[in-house]
């Protein structure tokens, strides 16, 4: 559900030139956004994301560092750096932002999706159930666009474009399912609506199945509860 919105914005990006895929992952993301393509280098600091990676040979190099500290790449190397719904998952965004920032030339693109801050101002569950879910999911920073304005301004970067996804309807029934089902897998908390889901029969998979087909996910630039953002390395 969060992946097609990041997919279909994230695919109008051409990897020409010299293209970092940052925190990449297992590359699946990338193999299904830019089918046809490759990106330069991928990072990403799990080890086994990193083997998976380099053994599919969906990046031309794939590096294990921590990107919220010291990317292994020249300054000014690369024309895009992309990242994918991590930025708000790395404690020090300053730090991160400046790197990325240093191995992008100037006139490079920085682009990433991210949810902002509407994803907690339109959170389905108690106040107990967020505290719970950002602890054992740690998202340090939703922000505002203007916020991401600012902070991206700091270490030269200029907002050239942002497009919105996830209404408020969407946001809450996409908070509600990682809610209950990221709390079982992670924390092993217990979830009627994961045991309702998985039943033998079916009849929960199909209502939800339905439910979400029914979604919209388009908004206007500032309207939802993500942003897909573009700026421009001065």
């Amino acid at each position: 559900m969060c992946r097609v919105p990041e997919i279909e914005y994230a695919s109008t990006l051409g990897l020409n030139g010299r293209s970092l895929d940052h925190c990449c992952g297992d590359g699946q993301f990338a193999a299904i956004a830019w089918p046809n393509e490759r990106f330069t280098a991928g990072c990403d600091l799990n080890e086994w994301a990193v083997g998976r990676n380099r053994a599919q040979g969906r990046h031309e190099r794939v590096d294990q560092c921590d990107a919220g500290r010291e990317l292994p790449y020249d300054q000014g190397y690369f024309d895009l750096v992309f990242d994918n719904s991590a930025l708000e998952h790395i404690p020090d965004l300053d730090a991160a932002l400046a790197e990325i920032a240093r191995v992008t030339r100037p006139g490079g693109i920085f682009a990433f999706n991210v949810l902002n801050h509407r994803y907690f101002e339109w959170w389905p569950e108690d106040s107990e159930g967020m505290a719970a879910y950002r602890d054992w999911q740690p998202f340090f920073h939703a922000l505002s666009i203007q916020e991401w304005t600012a902070r991206l301004a700091v270490h030269g970067m200029i907002v050239d474009d942002v497009r919105g996804y996830f209404p408020q309807e969407a946001s809450r029934v996409l908070a509600q399912l990682d809610f209950e089902f990221s709390g079982l897998s992670i924390v092993k908390r217990p979830s009627k609506l994961v045991s309702d889901y998985r039943s033998l029969f079916g009849t929960h998979r199909r209502k939800w199945k339905a439910r979400i087909e029914s979604l919209a996910w388009r908004t206007d630039a500032d309207q939802g509860a993500g942003y897909f953002i573009k700026a421009i390395r001065q």
